[in-house]
């Protein structure tokens, strides 16, 4: 096996416990590794640090796998790793039968996700070392889980287009049924497995529930609804009224379908910036507010951009939320830590000229475990707040 070593002044990451290993660490190889093959790893010392996933024309080299020197990484590693986020995921009793089964590093995974609806799997998987050793982590899902019946392949984004790969999907094994129905709590919702625009968001499912229940009675407004989560629990808990905006009209058209048995349900297809702006302008209030905007910054070149947005978004929000309402902010940006949003936030109260308290602060779904190590498995963050 090929062998990599680190240079000196680049071991503090992976002393923290890091996985990532950038070209610029790289002191010298030993051997002619192929793209996508594990990698024995050493520090400037000769030390053994670990195995990992290699790819030369990637900004990110190695991904860290295994530090046991004994251990190999073949169809036993991955069906223990498989195992164990298994039994995190039967641990933490989720009342839902659609959730993050693989979160990526968090379950020492890297490259890799993988999602649970209901007897089905959707498995996506970013990195060439991923997709060398796809084999083996199919065939450990098909091991491991219980009452499987299909995996459907979604491997897509710009994580495989830095990794050199194609996009590709498909069944990978049994029968996968084009639409699915599954719980959450107890809201019942249609999942396309298959579709790009139209699947399901298991990282909001806690807010989801916290929103609905705080919606009885109320009239609520659910900006970038997507197919309709929020929506949904607010009705099932007995809201008055609810107003989906989205851009697109094959994810509103998912929603109706989700919401199709509640009255007084209304859908707008627009940008949500100008609608925010008309319904602003013709004095339109509601009590319960829901922001979830898609990813505005993909990378840190792009945070004053999205910040900006940001801001638009939350004070228009404001102006649409009755007084004593309440208002909920999500970014789902990688590159948007918690204090940016709370900057923004701040900035856009302060310019509404009402006053507002913090009354929880948001996060991803514990199906989606954030590694003490790895920052980046930490990407969905979010307020929610009362307007006094």
């Amino acid at each position: 096996m090929s062998k990599i070593f680190i240079k000196k002044d680049r071991e503090r990451m992976w002393q923290s416990g890091h996985p990532w290993m950038y070209s610029g660490a790289v002191e010298k190889i030993e051997g002619n590794p192929e793209a996508g093959s594990v990698i024995e790893v050493y520090n400037w010392k000769k030390e053994f640090i670990g195995y990992g996933h290699y790819n030369k024309n990637s900004k990110i080299m190695v991904r860290m796998l295994e530090k046991d020197i004994n251990k190999k990484i073949d169809l036993n590693w991955y069906s223990e790793k498989v195992k164990e986020a298994y039994a995190l995921r039967e641990m933490i009793k989720i009342n839902s039968n659609g959730y993050r089964l693989i979160h990526s590093e968090s379950d020492s995974l890297p490259g890799v996700i993988v999602d649970r609806f209901g007897d089905y799997l959707v498995v996506q998987a970013s990195t060439l070392g991923m997709e060398k050793d796809k084999e083996f982590l199919i065939e450990a899902l098909k091991k491991e889980i219980p009452n499987l019946k299909g995996i459907y392949e979604k491997s897509e984004g710009d994580g495989r287009k830095l990794e050199g790969l194609p996009e590709v999907s498909g069944v990978l094994f049994g029968e996968v049924p084009d639409e699915i129905e599954i719980f959450e709590g107890e809201a019942k919702f249609t999942i396309d497995l298959k579709g790009q625009k139209t699947g399901f968001y298991s990282d909001q499912r806690d807010n989801r529930i916290l929103m609905g229940s705080l919606s009885k009675d109320k009239d609520f407004l659910d900006v970038c609804s997507y197919t309709g989560g929020f929506s949904l629990h607010a009705m099932v808990n007995g809201a008055n009224s609810s107003t989906l905006i989205d851009v697109s009209e094959d994810v509103l058209n998912v929603a109706r379908k989700n919401l199709i048995k509640y009255e007084n349900v209304e859908f707008i297809k627009g940008n949500i910036f100008n609608v925010l702006r008309d319904l602003v302008k013709e004095g339109c209030q509601w009590d319960v507010v829901n922001l979830d905007p898609p990813k505005l910054a993909p990378n840190r070149r792009d945070l004053d951009k999205a910040l900006k947005a940001y801001k638009d978004i939350i004070l228009n929000g404001i102006k649409l939320t009755k007084k004593g309402g309440l208002l909920s902010i999500y970014s789902c940006s990688g590159a948007v830590t918690s204090a940016d949003l709370r900057m923004a936030l701040a900035y856009a109260v302060k310019d509404a000229g009402v006053k507002a308290v913090i009354v929880n602060q948001l996060h991803q779904s514990p199906c989606h475990p954030i590694s003490v190590a790895v920052s980046e498995t930490e990407y969905l963050k979010g307020f929610l707040i009362r307007i006094i």
